[in-house]
Order: C-alpha cells, then structure tokens, then sequence
C-alpha cells in the first residue's frame, strides 16, 4: 500500500469526470450570472445617481445648411460644435434670453452634432429646467437663420424641426454594466467550482482509488445497486478469494484498540469507500492506522455510487447494446 502515490498527484485532467462532477452544479453559473447582472445595472444607477447631480432637460433640433462656393469644406461636425458656442452666435441668442441667463449658461448648454450628412446640423440644449433648455432653443432658432444670413460662405440656416425638451437619460450603459457585472459573476463562479473540483477529496471512479491509495479496486458498486457493477464485483471476488466470505472495514471509521485486535485475526480485509464524499484524507488515516497495528489490506471495494454517474461515465448501456 502506497499512501503518498506519486500517480495519483501527477495523473492528468480526467474531463469527463470534471463535467459529470460539475455538471450538476452548473445551474451556480446561470444563477451566479444572472446575479452578477443584477447587481452590475443596480451598482452602476446608484453611482450615477450620486455623482449625476441635478436632472437635466434636452431640446433637440435638426438645421439644414445651404452652402455658397466651397463653405462646405469649411464647417464641418468639429468647427459647427465649436461655432455654436462662438460670440456672434451666443451673444445674438443672448438678446433675446432673459437676463438671467448669462454668456457662460448658454455656452455650457449647447452642444451640435453631424450624423452623416454635412448639411444636417443637430443642436442640443441640456439645462436643469425644462423651461431654461426650450428658452435657449427658441433662441438658438433665430440666432442661427441670423448667423447664416451674416455669414458669406452660408446660403441659409433654417430649422427642419424642433423637439420640446425632454428628460436627459445622462447614463445609457446599464445593460453595458449588467452585461459585465455578469460576466465578472460567470467567470468567478466558474473559477471557484473549478478551484472546489481541484481541491475536492472524493472518490468518484475506480482510477482515484487505485492511484491515490495504491491498492487494487474489486467493484465499484450503486446505490440501487445496478447489475452489471455487481457481477463485475461478484466475479472480481470469485476470481481472487474463491468462496471465502472477505470482511470489510469502512474508511470513514478509524478503528478501536477492541476493532484491531478482532482483525488482526483476519486473513483478507477489504476497506470500503463511499463515493462522492470530501473524505480522503480520512480515509488515509484509517489506512495508515490499520497498516501500523499490522493489519494487511487487500484492496477497495466503492459503495454508494450514483448510478447515472456510473452510467454516463462508463457509458454503460453503450457496452450492453
């Protein structure tokens, strides 16, 4: 018996055993996903909503440009944006703004956008009051067919149409964060289960036996005790020790000084190992136990094994058919 089977430490990814062993946990990933979405759209509306500060307004409006000669190789998306927050432009809008409205207001306010065509001019006015973001809208409206008749290069500046303002959605990446506060979850969970698979000290097949304890596995036997694994043990035993009839020790159970003395009378000894349960360093200790007070172990026999488990593993009804 060899408790410190090199084998067993440097034995191979077994990948079938790795997904019938998680395969029944893999509902923790959906479930770890669908959390991590949660919690990711959930995280990222509070944060924007502290550092937001107030709710803001948007008027929206889209201008058609005429161009004379070569002015449309002159404005284009970047010098409109900055145009619009120049002086001759916000300074005419300013004549017709309350006077509470001040130069740097509307400057903070307006902003412009080309979504493909250079002679659509989209203008947008955020402020923190519905009334304050149409006001500076109306005069934008006058201040840019004014800025087009001042302007040589400009033909016309003339509204197409004009959106009253609305509630500003400021952040539009929740899903962004739910898609990654998933994504974070699912690739956590699975690094855990597959840190748990690795640190699990369980018997599942007849090779995690064989190769961690170094002794010979005679059956490996269900729970609702499936026929061909019990004729397989059934023929093992016949093979090896005829009709004696072999006791057996479990594992799990460390034996007393009155347990020793009762098997040291024994000629054969058999240990039995529950399938699937964290205990192998358990069941090493009573292996060690048993070969100090001179007790000779002749191999394993597995018991309470899943049947599907077994079934799927050994593709069982595949060798039957």
């Amino acid at each position: 018996m060899n408790l410190e089977n090199k084998g067993y430490m440097e034995q191979g990814m077994d990948l079938k055993r790795l997904v019938l062993v998680l395969g029944k946990k893999l509902w923790l990933l959906l479930a770890a996903a669908v959390l991590g979405a949660v919690l990711g759209g959930f995280t990222y509306k509070i944060v924007t909503n502290i550092t937001n500060g107030e709710p803001e307004y948007r008027a929206s409006a889209d201008y058609y440009i005429s161009f004379f000669d070569d002015g449309a190789d002159y404005y284009n998306a970047y010098t409109w944006d900055g145009i619009l927050r120049d002086d001759p432009i916000v300074d005419y809008a300013l004549t017709l703004l309350p006077e509470e409205i001040t130069k740097d207001m509307v400057k903070t306010a307006v902003s412009g956008e080309m979504l493909g065509d250079y002679r659509i001019l989209t203008v947008h006015v955020n402020a923190e009051t519905k009334e304050k973001a149409d006001m500076i809208a109306k005069a934008y409206e006058k201040s840019l067919w004014h800025f087009g008749q001042e302007i040589e290069l400009l033909d016309e500046v003339a509204l197409w149409s004009q959106d009253e303002a609305v509630p500003f959605e400021k952040n539009t990446k929740t899903l962004n964060a739910a898609f990654l506060g998933a994504l974070i979850a699912l690739l956590l969970s699975a690094f855990v289960l597959l840190f748990y698979y690795v640190l699990e000290d369980a018997v599942y097949v007849e090779r995690d036996a064989k190769e961690r304890f170094g002794l010979p596995v005679y059956g490996l036997l269900t729970k609702n005790k499936d026929e061909l694994q019990h004729q397989m043990f059934v023929n093992n035993m016949e093979y090896v020790f005829g009709d004696d009839i072999i006791p057996t020790w479990s594992g799990e159970q460390i034996p007393s000084m009155k347990d020793f003395e009762q098997l040291r009378t024994e000629e054969r000894l058999l240990v039995d190992i529950p399938w699937g349960r964290n205990n192998c360093r358990q069941i090493e200790r009573v292996l060690g136990q048993l070969q100090i007070q001179g007790i000779k172990v002749d191999g394993i026999v597995i018991t309470e094994a899943d049947d599907k488990f077994v079934k799927s593993y050994y593709a069982v009804e595949r060798v039957r058919k």
